[in-house]
């Protein structure tokens, strides 16, 4: 079977259909397709589980080495030349670590040796704390809410539980990654600061045995 994109698909193992090859999906999560090309793959997305299981494996492949790139170009311009080279190499091994890691890494994670963080979204209604919930049993990726509040280069996220004491406290970059933790069951409330010590919004969070 082939594709209008001339690229031929691998065998199928009992998914609708066939698959696309893994550099047209990888290729998808960079942004690389044509329109006409996106279309295809994205209609196929919609009735093939593998394929989807590919593509969130690329998104977080990418998402990886953005996040690398981004940290060497926001590291300070040396004041010598001479410097340039050592201050480069620890950004530089973690680039390429990265690069021949995440995909073994995601690899296992669909063997059962890794299993991504489960994505909580977090909403605050007028008037009230809306509970958004999560497993116990897994790593959750906190994803706040940021509509209504200034737009700020980062956040501080604090998660205290039910008694008001302070449990993780990280530094939130918006599209730039979740913060991630595990916890315990029980309540906990996430409070959204900007860098002055301001509190912004606060959201419940219920987590479930």
């Amino acid at each position: 079977m082939k594709f209008d994109t001339g690229l031929t698909a691998v065998g199928g193992d009992g998914n609708p259909g066939e698959h696309f090859p893994e550099a047209q999906i990888e290729n998808y999560s960079r942004g690389m397709l044509t329109d006409a090309e996106a279309a295809q793959l994205e209609e196929h997305l919609i009735q093939c589980e593998t394929c989807r299981d590919k593509l969130d494996e690329s998104d977080y492949y990418v998402r990886s080495i953005r996040l690398a790139a981004k940290q060497l170009r926001a590291e300070p311009e040396p004041a010598r030349g001479l410097w340039r080279f050592p201050r480069l190499v620890p950004l530089l091994a973690a680039a390429v670590i990265c690069v021949v890691v995440a995909p073994r890494v995601l690899r296992m994670g669909h063997q059962g040796g890794f299993e991504p963080p489960v994505a909580v979204s977090l909403e605050a209604t007028r008037g009230a704390v809306s509970v958004a919930h999560g497993p116990a049993s897994k790593t959750l990726e906190l994803r706040p809410g940021l509509e209504g509040l200034p737009v700020l280069a980062a956040y501080d996220l604090v998660v205290v539980d039910a008694s008001g004491k302070q449990v993780s406290k990280s530094h939130f970059v918006p599209n730039s990654g979740a913060p991630s933790l595990a916890l315990p069951a029980g309540s906990y409330f996430v409070r959204l600061y900007d860098p002055a010590g301001a509190l912004l919004r606060e959201y419940g969070l219920e987590v479930r045995p």
